[in-house]
This record gives C-alpha cells, structure tokens and sequence, in this order.
C-alpha cells in the first residue's frame, strides 16, 4: 500500500472515529473507545489515555490496552511533569521517542512493574478549549516500527476529537448523576417519614448508593463517640457474620481517617495511598474509593465509604460530590432519630404532645354564613402531622387549611406544631393570598424542619363573589364537586413541598365556588389506604364516586360516611396514616 493509500485510510477511519465519538454520551464506553481507535489506527501495541485530576493536580491513568494494560492502569500515578505523560501535560506538547530509554524524561518504573517493554512511544495533550484536561499516549509500533511525525498529526487529531467527545459525554454524566442523586433523596425522604428503624434506612440507602455509583461494595459506620471507634451499621462486600465484629479506631484505615479528620476523601490509587491498610482482613477489590463523613452541626456521627467499580474504572469528584450530599442526609435522619426515639418512649411526653395537637386543631367548627362543614380527623398514633383550619377573615371571606407534614406519631406532631404557630404569627395581608401564605410560610420552615416537609393546600373562598382562590403545596389535589353539573374538578397545581427549597414563589388560582358547590379536602392516609396484604386499596378515584354518590348527604354526615366506607372497602379499620377529611359545602 503506497504512502498516499495509508494516510487516506487514516483520514478516513477518523472521520468514522469521530462520528462514533460523538454518538456516544457514555464516558465508561467512550473512554475504551479511544483508546482502542488509537491503539488500532496507529498499528501500536498498547495505549493509554491519563486524565488530569483537577483539583489534586496529579494524573491518572483511566484506561490502558494492550499487553499489562490492566496493572498500567492500577499503578500509574503521575505528578505534573513526572514521566512523559506528565511532561506532555505540563509543557501542553506533543512528544514523540524512537527509542524511549534514551530520554531521561521517560520513567522506567512502570516497565519494571508490568513487564512491558517500551520502545517508541508518541504522546499528545488532550484539550477542552485552552485547558488540558490529560494526554493520550500510544507505545510500540507494530512489527518494530518507528512512530513518525505522521503519526502525532493523526494522533493530534484523535485526540480533538476525543476531547470533545469527553466534555459532552462529561456533561451528560453530571447531568445523568444530579437526577439521580435528587431521585435517591427524595425516594429516601419518603422512606425516612415512614419512621423505619435506622438499621433498615441504612441497608436500603447502601443499596441504592451503590446502584447509582455503579459500585459493588460499600460500608456505613456509626460513631461511637466514647470508644472513639466506627461500628457498622450496613455493608456490601464484607461477609455478614463478620460485620458485627469490626470496629474502626478514629484515624486508622482510610474510614479512621475520614473520622478523625471529619473530611471527604478521593482516592485513585489505594496502593500509593500511605492510609490504606494492606494487611487488612478484608481487602478491596478495586484501587478506587469514596468516602464522606456523616457530621451534624459539626459533631461526627459516622462515615459512608463506597468502592469497587463495576466498571473498574476511578471515581470521580462528581461522584464524592453526591456522596457528601447523601451523607448530609442521611446524618439529619441518624440525629432525628436518635432523637426522637429517645421522646417516643417517654409516655409523659407523649401526654403532652396530645394536648399540644388537641390545641392546634379547632375544638369545633366556626359559623360562617353562606358555608357548611364536615370533619374527620384520625391521627394514627394518638398524636400526629395532620392539621386543619377555618379562619373567618371578614365578612365575605373564610380561608380553609389543610396540611400534612411528613410521617406520623410524635416527630411529626411537633413539626406540627412549629407550623401552627408560625401561621398564627401571620398578618391579615399575608392571609388574605394564598399565594403569599406558602411563599411566606415556606421562607420561615426552609432548613428548620430537621428533615421533615410540608405539604398543604390553603384557599379562600369569597362568598360575596362566589369564587375559590387557592394555592397547593405538593398536597393532594381537593375535589370540587359542582352538584348542578354533576361533575368533579380536581384541583391540581404545580406547587412545591414547603421547607424543602428555599425562595419558592408559589401560583395562585381562582375557580367558582357557586351555592350546591362541595369542596372536598384530604391528606393521603385515605387515598393509601389498603387491606392488610396490600392487593385491595382505596384511591383517589374511589374518593370522587363516593363524593358524588353522597353529594346530597350534609357535610357533617358525609364525612363521616366516606371514612366509613374507605375502611368498609379495604376490609381494615386501622389506618397507616394520619387521616383528615374536610368538607366545605357552599350553601
């Protein structure tokens, strides 16, 4: 094949490259990738593409192919200038060596550790605009060939490409990683409000770490703050019957570290770290670890380490970066908790959380002309999250508040009561809007709740104009039954959970509330309602028949008979869950 015939087929094999490249948004399939389109473009017998660790400053070897590519990826670390990986990432050129051992700039050391043996190399930075993110690296050309300057230009090119490919496969991934790391809380915000025990929290949140971080093993410590030891709470990749025997001191190990230094830690390389314990009992799989510390207000509740990689390949700061927002969490339910198993068992304080909830709730319904109501309140342990209220603001006007906070029992019913007493703080002109009264609540519950939410849905109707302007807080859409159509209307929102992201502004909207109109408002403990093996469950569309099926029954009574046939339908009269039922008729 002449010279001409080579350097077409290499144009064209990287216009091909480049379309497979960019094609392909993820970066543990892109990365092989490269290197095996260099490795085989250039006929080299192995290649290896280093990427730059931003923050530390040092490179790392991500992928390498050909004969020992495995060991060269586990043991290359290089500092800036170190080597000529190193070198080519510090002076940003591209270098090329017929016969390496004969520059003082190539490191034999990797050599001596693989048994590979380097003859000529090539080797290019790899850029995102005027900022080199790595290098790309070629070695040995095939049947004993040189590299020629040929090569670096093909290789330069590749490795624009490659680049480019990187950054949007990059992107897509801390983008893929934010979802899924606001999945993982909000699936876990859910759990943490049906008051699991901590151990069974533990277990289901190590699963799901690992899920996302695409890990095999994992460990979450507890702090023994008197011993000064990490005992395990739950763990993946160390035998079961030994998990209840290890402890960690403080600053012993990698995990000791952690705690001792109360600090997030990335490692690429546990063989080069001077913390890793190689005579430990249980080894690593992998040389790429995690580790975050579980801290509240400063004081060390634990440690969540994550390692072995499915992929083999290193973790990323993105990848602590969701660690550390999942060990926030995670630290606010260990304290909850603790806390507030400390108050369930204590009856004198379940007394007096009673009385506290029997004073929020309105002893009886007030009188206000022009409207009728119906109530069912059914806190599920004696005390709880759901609360209601009817304010009479004049003459024309009545508000109407209904409101979950998340989970039951004691815990929620002193959030509860926090709230309550924050909306009575409220004026006439912030109870007036719906819209001010969420934006305003919301704005004094962000960071306060101690990892509970709110979910409610605040109106006013106007019996002057005959209209119902509301606002909903994530809660459940209420059923406006309009008796002279014979229709329901679900009034559906796109409001926000209150407390959980701070500066919300929530909509506000307006429909008719005419004379025969029926309002009806819940919490979810109805609507999730089942018999005790779960294959029989009441629902929202349920609700809806049964308010039209009874639309002619007095709000008082009506209430009282769509709790009865909810429990009457599921076969069971204890529910799972606060439940509060509020009906308002327009009379």
């Amino acid at each position: 094949m002449s010279t001409i015939d080579s350097e077409t087929r290499k144009y064209k094999s990287l216009l091909n490259t480049s379309t497979i490249l960019n094609a392909n948004l993820d970066l543990y399939q892109l990365l092989p990738l490269i290197m095996l389109y260099s490795k085989d473009l250039l006929e080299a017998e192995a290649s290896s593409l280093f990427l730059l660790e931003e923050k530390d400053g040092f490179l790392y070897c991500e992928v390498a192919l050909g004969e020992k590519g495995e060991i060269v990826q586990k043991y290359a670390r290089l500092e800036p200038g170190q080597g000529i990986a190193g070198w080519v990432a510090k002076e940003k050129k591209a270098i090329i060596l017929e016969d390496a051992y004969t520059d003082p700039r190539f490191n034999p050391a990797l050599d001596q550790k693989t048994g590979f043996r380097t003859r000529s190399l090539a080797c290019v930075p790899l850029y995102i605009a005027d900022k080199v993110i790595g290098t790309l690296e070629i070695l040995n050309k095939s049947d004993n060939r040189s590299f020629e300057a040929s090569d670096v230009e093909v290789l330069n090119s590749l490795s624009e490409m490659a680049a480019i490919a990187i950054k949007n496969a990059q992107a897509h991934e801390t983008l893929k990683k934010r979802v899924l790391e606001l999945r993982l809380l909000y699936e876990f915000e859910k759990l943490t409000v049906a008051e699991k025990s901590i151990h069974e929290l533990g277990n289901w949140l190590l699963d799901k770490v690992l899920e996302f971080l695409e890990a095999k093993a994992g460990t979450i410590y507890i702090a023994d703050p008197t011993l000064e030891v990490l005992r395990v709470l739950a763990a993946r990749g160390i035998p079961e019957e030994a998990i209840h025997n290890i402890q960690v001191p403080y600053g012993e190990g990698i995990s000791g570290w952690v705690a001792k230094e109360k600090q997030s830690l990335l490692i690429q390389n546990l063989d080069e770290d001077p913390r890793y314990d190689k005579s430990a009992k249980y080894k690593f799989e992998a040389n790429s670890l995690i580790s975050a510390p579980l801290l509240f207000r400063g004081e060390l509740l634990g440690v969540i380490s994550v390692n072995n990689k499915y992929s083999g390949f290193a973790f990323t700061h993105a990848d602590l970066e969701m660690l550390g927002a999942i060990a926030n969490r995670l630290s606010v339910t260990i304290k909850n908790a603790n806390l507030f198993h400390k108050v369930l068992d204590t009856d004198r304080e379940l007394k007096r959380a009673r009385e506290v909830m029997h004073k929020i709730l309105p002893s009886s319904l007030p009188y206000v002309g022009g409207l009728e109501f119906g109530v069912q309140h059914i806190p599920y342990d004696n005390v709880g999250g759901d609360f209601y209220n009817i304010l009479k603001l004049d003459e024309n006007r009545s508000a109407v508040l209904i409101a979950d906070v998340s989970g039951h029992g004691l815990s929620a019913s002193v959030v509860a009561t926090v709230i309550h007493t924050v909306v009575s703080t409220f004026d006439s002109e912030t109870l007036s809007s719906p819209s001010k009264f969420f934006t305003a609540l919301n704005y004094a519950l962000y960071n306060k709740l101690a990892g509970n939410f709110l979910t409610a849905f605040y109106g006013i109707i106007h019996t002057g104009t005959n209209t119902l302007s509301y606002t909903n807080a994530g809660h459940n859409p209420p059923i406006l039954y309009r008796k002279s159509e014979g229709s329901s209307l679900h009034l559906e929102t796109k409001g926000k959970l209150v407390g959980v992201i701070p500066d919300l502004f929530f909509e506000e909207y307006v429909t008719s509330f005419q004379p025969q109109d029926r309002l009806v408002l819940y919490t979810d403990g109805l609507t999730e309602h089942s018999n005790t093996d779960r294959t029989r469950r009441y629902s929202e569309d349920l609700l809806s028949l049964a308010v039209r099926n009874h639309s002619q029954t007095h709000s008082a009574e009506a209430a009282e008979t769509l709790i009865k046939e909810c429990r009457t339908y599921c076969h069971r009269s204890d529910f799972e869950d606060d439940v509060t039922l509020l009906i308002v008729d327009r009379v």
